[in-house]
């Protein structure tokens, strides 16, 4: 069951509790991007979910809205120590490429079931 999926600029540990995430820039929902394209962008997803089997295999696929074109990443498997308790884990996609402006998908498959997706804009501007 997911119980968070945030896109986010920076993931790091909080200084207070190492087990808790401190999120910067969360819920990107638009990231900009100087000429010329295609442009190379970089963020973090923040996942966290449960689940009743000791592992699963999580797929992050970045989908263009306009055409529905989908990009899968690679597999990741996750191991749920705790079965009763929430697993979380932070992805970071690093020079991820925008071939054009407009909006994009980033989709969550978790063992091969569509669970969500967040939507972000690619526009003009300063990357950060």
């Amino acid at each position: 069951m997911l119980k968070a999926f945030v896109l986010c600029d920076k993931v790091t540990d909080n200084p207070a509790n190492t087990d808790q995430k401190d999120l910067q820039g969360a819920g990107l929902s638009r990231l900009p991007a100087v000429d010329p394209l295609p442009a190379k962008l970089s963020f973090w997803v923040f996942v966290q979910l449960s689940d009743q089997k000791e592992t699963g295999e999580v797929r992050l696929a970045l989908m263009r809205a306009d055409s529905g074109r989908r990009y899968f990443f690679r597999p990741i498997t996750v191991r749920h120590p705790d079965r009763a308790q929430a697993t979380v884990f932070c992805v970071r996609l690093y020079d991820c490429t925008f071939p054009e402006r407009g909006v994009y998908l980033l989709e969550l498959w978790y063992d091969d079931v569509w669970g969500c997706r967040s939507a972000s804009r690619i526009d003009r501007g300063e990357v950060r």
